[in-house]
């Protein structure tokens, strides 16, 4: 290795950077909005989901409520509600996860007149209360028979199923524990909840980890990918075969200048990530081994994807192809234990999964031994990218 000349590439390269305003821009600002981003929907802070009610009993809430007051039997918690109705409405919107909202009968005074409303405005979710609702209810508690009450129905978007889960288990919920409180039972079964890691930590400390692997990986395959395609589209490559300038002296300055894109990347998301969401993470040495092996690790993957891309045009799908499915089946947006079991195994043949552990073992968990485990998968994968880079690149017009 001649590491004057690898130095004399740094530099080339990094003068060519801060002359790209482009590159300057999505280097940084890509990382940073989307730390911004994620950390403004994962913050804690979000919304409720609306759950619309159509009540076609309603009228009949004020009598339920005064037979629900007046029994012995039924504990239900009516408060200061004069109506059945609206103490239900009161609880549901009390568990802070979803928002009720009634759609009037001048709205929608029939089952015609609901299904045309919900279409025209594209509800995901609609309670519909039966006319005689509250009456069946009353002579099924009184009789006994749970049979004689009618059904409500949860009109469901099919096409959002994170949504529709949330809204089904807070209605059971409430359903169960009403159940509970009309038969007189009590609750026998609890539980507590504790958080397996001891320090207190919010979802963007885990994101953060994910993020900063993912632009690692983004910047080097792209940043690469790219530059050499261009490189031997304008015959730099062919020039260079003239020099003595070695092919394992440039793929070394290539993935030098990657690593400290990372660290450039990687700095702006912690900075951002303290500024704005008050981040919290542990610094230590596996940090750095797992960033600077990453790096080595991608910009060898598209020095390798590079001696298959023809021209400057295809360089871009050629990475995506590359970056895509590590994108999305890694656990970085998705926790695998979501995935089919055979999409499971796939993703841990890929580096980014282990690179986005690793940095979860190091900067949030704590664990060493994870952190160490990773690092040593990552750093052999990128020994072996490397070798794999210098044999097959070729500085030779095709």
């Amino acid at each position: 290795m001649n590491f004057r000349i690898v130095a004399t590439d740094f530099m080339a390269s990094f003068k060519n950077y801060t002359r790209n305003k482009g590159a300057l821009f999505f280097s940084i600002a890509f990382p940073v909005i989307l730390i911004l981003l994620f950390g403004a929907i994962f913050s804690g802070s979000g919304g409720r989901y609306d759950l619309y009610v159509k009540n076609y009993d309603y009228e009949n809430g004020g009598f339920i409520a005064d037979m629900v007051k007046n029994s012995t039997e039924v504990n239900f918690p009516m408060n200061n509600f004069t109506n059945f109705y609206d103490a239900v409405y009161a609880q549901l919107d009390g568990t802070g996860i979803i928002k009720i909202k009634v759609i009037k009968d001048s709205d929608a005074s029939n089952q015609k007149e609901l299904y045309d409303y919900v279409k025209a405005r594209k509800l995901k979710s609609v309670m519909v209360i039966p006319e005689n609702y509250g009456m069946k209810l009353g002579m099924a508690i009184m009789n006994e028979n749970a049979s004689l009450a009618e059904n409500m129905t949860l009109m469901l978007d099919q096409s959002d199923m994170q949504r529709n889960s949330i809204v089904m288990s807070v209605v059971s919920q409430f359903l169960g524990q009403s159940n509970l409180m009309i038969a007189g039972g009590d609750n026998f079964l609890h539980f507590n909840t504790s958080s397996i890691i001891q320090e207190k930590f919010e979802y963007i400390d885990f994101f953060v980890p994910g993020v900063i692997a993912l632009t690692v990986m983004t910047n080097s395959v792209f940043g690469v990918i790219e530059s050499n395609t261009k490189y031997r589209k304008n015959g730099i490559l062919r020039k260079l075969s003239t020099t003595p300038f070695t092919r394992g002296d440039w793929i070394l300055a290539k993935m030098l200048f990657m690593l400290f894109m990372a660290f450039v990347s990687t700095s702006a998301i912690l900075l951002v990530g303290i500024a704005v969401w008050d981040l919290t993470f542990k610094v230590n040495i596996y940090m750095f081994i797992l960033i600077i092996s990453a790096s080595f690790a991608f910009a060898g993957m598209g020095m390798i994807v590079t001696r298959f891309v023809k021209d400057e045009e295809t360089a871009p799908a050629a990475a995506n192809v590359i970056t895509f499915p590590m994108m999305f089946l890694s656990g970085i947006f998705f926790p695998l234990e979501m995935m089919p079991s055979f999409l499971q195994t796939v993703a841990k043949f890929m580096p980014l999964y282990y690179v986005g552990e690793g940095l979860r073992d190091a900067m949030i968990l704590g664990d060493a031994s994870g952190a160490l485990m990773n690092s040593l998968i990552i750093l052999i994968f990128a020994a072996v990218v490397f070798a794999i880079g210098v044999a097959i690149t070729s500085w030779k017009e095709e």
